[in-house]
């Protein structure tokens, strides 16, 4: 009996020890700054970027948010899926496209940010590569971008992912 309540009390210390980790979930607004190569022609740009992302364990899943009409920006949202690991309070990991507007590879790598704040922002790396880039198709297209978020929300968003 006593080995059963041992159990039981593992069991509920660790489903709360869960419940509690830290989350990369949430919404988030910040600015993506890139610079690219069009058929080796140098040029940059900044946008607005907002993005929702849900962390379940190391699995991250991230959308790109840019449009108004929410049935719009389900139906065009990029998708993005990887792994993140903490460590030292500090969370990092990488996420790759699975569900783009059009034929592309990215591939973001997520630079270490403090987890334990609600207030959590971090920045990204990543390389866009393609040739299909509407009105612009046929044209080798290579960018490199740094995003910089700051978290909105750490409500669950609604949002596709891309499959398992």
């Amino acid at each position: 009996m006593r080995h059963l309540i041992g159990m039981i009390a593992s069991l509920v210390v660790a489903g709360a020890a869960l419940a509690d980790a830290p989350s990369m979930t949430g919404s988030y607004r910040g600015i993506v700054a890139c610079d690219r190569t069009e058929e080796g022609l140098p040029g940059v740009f900044q946008l607005r970027l907002d993005i929702r992302v849900i962390q379940q364990g190391d699995r991250i899943d991230i959308a790109t948010w840019t449009a108004e009409d929410e049935e719009l920006q389900r139906r065009t949202a990029s998708l993005y899926t990887g792994k993140v690991a903490e460590a030292d309070g500090r969370i990092s990991g990488y996420a790759s496209a699975c569900r783009p507007d059009f034929d592309y590879q990215e591939t973001i790598r997520i630079l270490p940010a403090l987890i334990d704040d609600p207030a959590l922002g971090f920045s990204a790396d990543t390389i866009f590569i393609t040739e299909d880039l509407p009105g612009r198709q046929g044209r080798l297209i290579v960018e490199s971008c740094r995003w910089v978020m700051v978290r909105q929300s750490t409500e669950m968003p609604e949002m596709d992912r891309c499959p398992q």
